[in-house]
């Protein structure tokens, strides 16, 4: 049973307004105050709740002995210390729209200062007065007519409908339904799974490493699946792969009224058509490479910029889709192979560019169709191997935090948000922006329309938030109100690959390794046949830690597994 504790000091009316509107649940509440005198004690014991004269000094005491989902200071006039506010999840209702008029009397001085807008809000607490992060808010138009009654009074309308509607949301635990077959998926599962507002996570596609992570369900195609999602109240879905979302999943999943994290087909193809997200850069002054479309050999005759080159496939090519062309007789060998159909009909249309040197980052950001929230900067190694002429793959392994300044990221993601406002981007979903710190600022160097992999797997190590809440406010649109938080030590991801990799990689071998408590495992590419595990994919598994030692002990890891044709670089971070 959910419990939950109001503290309150005087009148009470919040809570009771919280109690009549989950008068039929099965949660159990108690009302607690600090003032032997209180009304609110009076108002609890008429509606035959359980009520406690706790003084202040015995709250840590009291917190200790007793054990709260939620705790809810409804005109409770205390500063709470750390060690009290580290017994359970506190949240606090306030009188006006923070940051503006903290503290006390704060309906009162709102009025006299004559602004345009008040109205309430409801923040997680923190040791600092009304200065924990917002989870939801109201507004109220003031008027030159209004008094200081009138608006009291509204505010009180506001507080007894928000207060209780904003707690349900917070217990209120959720099914989640995850799309996904890689090592990414796996860190989202193992992410979810800690959250404290999961109810039950449901599985599709997930390889034999971690589909006991929760419900594994089976369609024959995407209508299907959204109709099983349905009917077993699937609350959001979140979709890791970018082939799903370019096939046009979401837009089958929004025709049953089921939120998704991932864009539809339209905004997707910001990443499976190199050629629309040029245009889309273009018409938004979003910094980029000069380029040219080819789709004829006899197109190289239009690049205008030297070489090197950067030729990359219009379409998904599972980040294999990019090569560098030193010279025209490579260029013409790579346009050649491309045209002639090395990524099928991804490979038809060219975009060449041309080459930036610089500093590479990835960012990830989160798009609630209104507002924009990056995650901090990753890096992602996507050579095979340290030389220059390597290929690239899907990615050898990735680190976060990156040191940079965060003036060129928070500058960025303000034109990238400006530019989604302008051209009514209404999908929520995760943005991966690949960009480059050059000598002329940054510059986007690709766009993908999910998180990254292997970026995820160490920013999810990283994320301090709760996921499920984190998502919910994205399809909530509540982002504007959502702070980040992520650890300040370094996460490392290093990923184990079959010999052969990314072109034609050998697999079917088994593979050995021993139980650790020091990383985090997170498959990609196995299977399990009669309790051994054998190599199913190019990228078999990535090797994870954050920590103060995170990178001796992602290594030594890594030398304890074994199987034929283990292939992995040494030199990430």
């Amino acid at each position: 049973m959910t419990k939950i504790a109001i503290f309150a000091s005087g009148n009470g009316s919040n809570f009771e307004a919280v109690i009549r509107y989950f008068i039929n649940s099965s949660i159990e509440f108690i009302c607690v105050s600090d003032k032997k005198d209180a009304f609110v004690l009076k108002r609890a014991e008429k509606l035959n709740i359980k009520y406690f004269y706790v003084p202040f000094e015995q709250t840590y005491d009291f917190l200790l002995k007793n054990k709260f989902d939620l705790i809810v200071l409804a005109g409770y006039m205390r500063i709470l210390p750390k060690k009290v506010l580290q017994l359970g999840k506190f949240i606090n209702i306030h009188p006006s729209l923070l940051p503006e008029f903290k503290g006390k009397n704060a309906i009162e001085r709102a009025f006299k200062s004559k602004v345009k807008n008040t109205g309430v809000t409801i923040h997680y607490v923190t040791e600092e007065v009304d200065s924990g992060e917002v989870i939801a808010s109201k507004k109220i138009k003031l008027t030159p007519q209004m008094t200081l009654k009138e608006l009291e009074t509204k505010i009180h309308e506001i507080e007894h409908s928000l207060l209780p509607k904003t707690i349900e949301k917070l217990i209120r635990k959720y099914n989640i339904l995850l799309i996904g077959s890689g090592a990414r998926e796996h860190a989202f599962a193992d992410k979810l799974l800690k959250s404290e507002y999961l109810n039950k996570l449901y599985l599709f596609g997930a390889n034999d490493g971690f589909k006991d992570s929760g419900i594994n369900l089976e369609a024959q195609n995407f209508e299907q699946l959204a109709q099983i999602a349905r009917q077993n109240k699937i609350d959001f879905v979140l979709i890791g792969s970018e082939t799903q979302l370019a096939q046009g999943i979401v837009d089958i999943f929004q025709k049953y009224a089921i939120p998704c994290i991932g864009s539809d087909k339209y905004w997707t193809q910001l990443e499976s058509s190199k050629s629309f997200a040029k245009e889309f850069m273009k018409r938004n002054n979003i910094p980029c490479a000069d380029y040219v479309i080819v789709q004829t050999e006899k197109d190289i005759k239009k690049i205008p910029f030297t070489y090197p080159y950067v030729i990359k496939a219009d379409g998904l090519a599972a980040g294999k889709g990019v090569c560098i062309a030193n010279n025209e007789s490579e260029a013409k060998n790579i346009i050649k192979e491309y045209l002639n159909g090395k990524f099928k009909e991804s490979s038809k249309k060219i975009v060449v560019e041309e080459f930036l040197a610089g500093e590479e980052l990835s960012l990830i950001s989160l798009w609630d169709g209104n507002t924009l929230k990056p995650f901090i900067p990753a890096r992602d190694y996507k050579k095979l191997n340290p030389s220059i002429n390597s290929p690239n793959t899907g990615g050898m392994g990735a680190v976060c935090p990156v040191e940079t300044d965060k003036k060129l990221i928070l500058d960025y993601t303000k034109i990238l948000e400006k530019a989604l406002r302008k051209e009514k981007a209404k999908f929520t979903g995760f943005i991966y922006s690949g960009l480059i710190i050059t000598s002329e600022g940054i510059k986007v160097l690709e766009f993908n329309m999910r998180s990254g992999d292997p970026e995820t797997q160490v920013l999810m190590l990283s994320l301090e938030n709760d996921l499920v809440l984190l998502l919910k406010n994205t399809v909530e649109k509540n982002l504007k109100n959502t702070k980040l938080s992520f650890k300040k030590e370094k996460s490392i991801c290093v990923v184990l690959a079959s010999n052969g990799y990314p072109n034609t990689p050998e697999t079917g071998n088994e593979i050995t390794m021993p139980f650790s408590n020091d990383v985090n495992i997170y498959y990609a590419g196995v299977k399990k046949q009669k309790n051994k595990l054998y190599t199913a994919k190019g990228r078999v598994m990535s090797i994870c830690n954050c920590g103060t030692d995170s990178i001796n002990k992602v290594y030594d890891y890594v030398n304890k597994v074994e199987y034929k044709g283990k292939t992995f670089r040494s030199d990430i971070a």
